[in-house]
């Protein structure tokens, strides 16, 4: 992790105090190529991440295509702790999980013609209680139904909505 990044950071701490929150989204893949990563391994995540919650980071927002994927299956297998999860492990920061959250297919899938259909949240609900993230970040779904989070609150799974491309086309 560059020096500059925890400079900026540590600039930041020093003018906003010790009481504010730092919330920082980082990101280990790329729009244009899903393979690449920052972090091949746990140590080198930390390389990058510790030095940035050091220099004041309070929580670190770890975006990811889909919540539910390990990042490191290698190493703690399927149902491996996430992004978050790792973040927050080597970290010991607060994290916020996101990525494909009631969705059954991730941003980039929606730009090529696919629907993500709403799936259950089970897999979020397991990840939550076992304590492997603090917050969950909700995004498409909230574009296509604002009012996705009481829906989900009244247990009506089978009246989320689905979203497509259409749903953010005055955006783009």
């Amino acid at each position: 992790m560059s020096a500059l990044c925890r400079e900026v950071i540590a600039v930041i701490r020093t003018a906003v105090g010790p009481d504010y929150p730092i919330v920082l989204r980082v990101s280990q893949w790329k729009q244009q190529d899903l393979k690449a990563r920052l972090a091949h391994t746990p140590a080198a995540m930390a390389d990058w991440l510790v030095p940035l919650v050091e220099a004041g980071v309070d929580i670190v927002h770890c975006s990811q295509r889909r919540f539910w994927e390990p990042e490191f299956p290698e190493i703690d297998g399927a149902d491996g702790l996430n992004f978050a999860g790792w973040a927050q492990r080597l970290t010991g920061a607060a994290t916020i999980s996101v990525g494909s959250v009631g969705l059954s297919g991730d941003f980039i899938g929606v730009f090529q013609n696919q629907v993500s259909a709403p799936t259950d949240l089970d897999a979020l609900v397991r990840r939550m209680e076992r304590g492997e993230f603090d917050l969950i970040a909700v995004g498409r779904a909230l574009i296509t139904d604002p009012d996705w989070a009481n829906t989900v609150r009244m247990g009506n799974v089978a009246g989320m909505l689905p979203f497509a491309a259409a749903a953010v086309g005055a955006f783009v």
